[in-house]
């Protein structure tokens, strides 16, 4: 059986879920960080970054709130895609990996949320 949200709980549900995933970003961020090197700084950075719009997106998901976490994580992918490509990440490739498979679906859940406004 399965259940259909209604309109006015299925945003709630949407923003609590990219908080989540906000905010798994950001503990990934924070173990490259760990890593000791020059770049810890600006990935702790980071990752504070990441929870201000986890903040806004388990509180109220606006569409001005959406718009920006798609910019954000669009911007992410652009430049993190190459990093983790093979373009200098020597040391946590894989928190790499799961960096980009967290943002992608943080954006996938932006697009629904901004498609079904």
């Amino acid at each position: 059986m399965t259940t259909v949200l209604p309109a006015r709980l299925r945003a709630p549900v949407l923003g609590r879920a990219a908080a989540v995933l906000a905010l798994a970003s950001a503990a990934v961020h924070l173990v490259l960080a760990a890593s000791g090197d020059v770049s810890a700084v600006a990935m702790a950075g980071m990752a504070l970054v990441c929870v201000p719009c986890a903040m806004h997106l388990w509180r109220a998901p606006t569409a001005s709130v959406w718009g920006l976490t798609a910019l954000v994580d669009l911007g992410m992918l652009a430049l993190h895609a190459p990093v983790v490509a093979g373009h200098g990440m020597h040391h946590g490739a894989g928190a790499g990996h799961v960096a980009l498979g967290l943002v992608a679906a943080q954006l996938v859940l932006a697009a629904v949320a901004l498609l079904r406004r």
